[in-house]
């Protein structure tokens, strides 16, 4: 069992990595080498070759050279990767961080190489203008902090840190960000596309049917994926965070709320989100998850095709209690049994019985009636505790008695 392939990635549906987590530091060397070369040089051999050069190139090539001199037979490949430099701990969010806010701006007035044409959306927290580009007449939406948050340091660091999200995730589900290396003022640039977010359809009266409705979701799913691989979780997923352009094009907005170990930047003790879409744990104090994410999405489905809401709506400052989800069907008798299942097992009420990832939903999206989910049956006593037991007590009880009716007849 010397030469046997145990763990590789694409053997499974879905990929689990092995990583590791410390600081990064100048001076690092990364090595990712082939079995073709570990496997004739070995450990210690591979770490004595890489201190030999500083060329991350001529330490590859050595690698290979030297595996190919100790006999090896197989493909040989290696990487090498050498740390320069590494950026500040802050992310860069100190210094923009300090620049003054532009206050409310009308038509016509100049931010910067920006002409404002109009305001998009006014928020507790922010403002958001559509604006020209006064070079290249291209449009964008810059988003910005309420006027009366000057001088708020963490409300500064919160946009900052969306601009940062944004700039990382590399991603066409995701609007592109404008580098400005020159800006006076606290705000940032996303292109602006004509559309509609899927709120604004439903407020319209549009009517989705379950093909639309799954072709949306999966877009949904591709987007969450990417930013979950970079360990960002939305927190605020719902019909009014789904844009679709002019051309059918989703993407998903507003990352105001998200979260990032490595950069958390939210209020104390703040649990944001839109309640209707929010997974049962959150109000109980747990932490935002990939599971809760997932929960937005299979509730925002849900509400695409029902506008109504798995356990009914929540209203703000609400504390629900969550029995079990209605299924879609009794409202939309066209969903399909499978849709039904993906979906109550998006929005179920333990995260455990939720999918795991957003590809393992996509997948199930995506295979559809081929390959159907069957949905769990809980058991009674899961369902409901407070009415198994009586239940489990009477049927004893006439148990009981029958014995003991035919002991006295015998």
């Amino acid at each position: 069992m010397s030469h046997v392939l145990k763990r590789a990635l694409g053997l499974d549906t879905h990929v689990l990595p092995d990583f590791g987590d410390g600081e990064l530091a100048a001076g690092d060397v990364f090595l990712i080498v082939c079995d073709g070369v570990w496997e004739p040089l070995g450990q210690l051999e591979l770490h004595r070759l890489l201190r030999l050069h500083d060329s991350s190139q001529r330490a590859a090539e050595s690698l290979v050279e030297a595996a190919h001199a100790r006999g090896g037979q197989d493909n040989a490949t290696a990487l090498v990767a050498r740390v320069v430099e590494v950026g500040d701990t802050d992310a860069s969010l100190t210094d923009a961080g300090t620049l003054p806010l532009p206050g409310r701006l009308q038509p016509g007035a100049r931010l910067d190489d920006f002409v404002i044409e109009g305001e998009l959306h006014s928020g507790r927290d922010t403002l958001i203008y559509r604006a020209r580009h006064a070079t290249s007449g291209q449009r964008w939406a810059l988003k910005t902090l309420q006027p009366v948050l000057a001088g708020d340091a963490d409300a500064a660091n919160r946009l900052l840190a969306e601009e940062w999200f944004l700039k990382r995730v590399h991603s066409h589900y995701f609007p592109e960000v404008l580098a400005l290396p020159g800006r006076h003022f606290l705000y940032f640039a996303v292109r602006y596309f004509d559309g509609a977010s899927l709120q604004d359809k439903l407020d319209a009266g549009q009517h989705f049917s379950p093909v639309e409705a799954v072709t949306l979701t999966i877009r949904a799913l591709k987007g969450l994926a990417a930013l979950h691989r970079l360990d960002i979780v939305h927190r605020d997923i719902k019909p009014a965070n789904l844009h679709v352009d002019a051309d059918g094009k989703l993407r998903i907005l507003d990352l105001g709320v998200a979260r990032c170990p490595t950069l958390d930047v939210r209020e104390d003790h703040a649990q944001p989100g839109t309640p209707s879409f929010m997974a049962p744990e959150l109000f109980s104090g747990a932490e935002a998850s990939v599971q809760t994410d997932l929960y937005a999405v299979g509730a925002t489905a849900y509400h695409l095709l029902t506008r109504r809401y798995p356990y009914g709506e929540i209203e703000p400052f609400q504390h629900p209690r969550f029995g079990e989800a209605v299924p879609p069907a009794r409202y939309r008798p066209d969903i399909p049994p499978w849709l039904e299942n993906v979906l109550l097992k998006a929005v179920a009420r333990e995260p455990t019985q939720r999918f795991e990832t957003a590809e393992e939903m996509l997948l199930a999206l995506e295979r559809g009636e081929a390959n159907p989910l069957l949905r769990r049956r809980r058991p009674l006593v899961e369902r409901s505790p407070a009415g198994a037991w009586p239940l489990l007590a009477f049927v004893s009880l006439s148990l009981n008695l029958l014995l003991l009716f035919l002991l006295l007849a015998s």
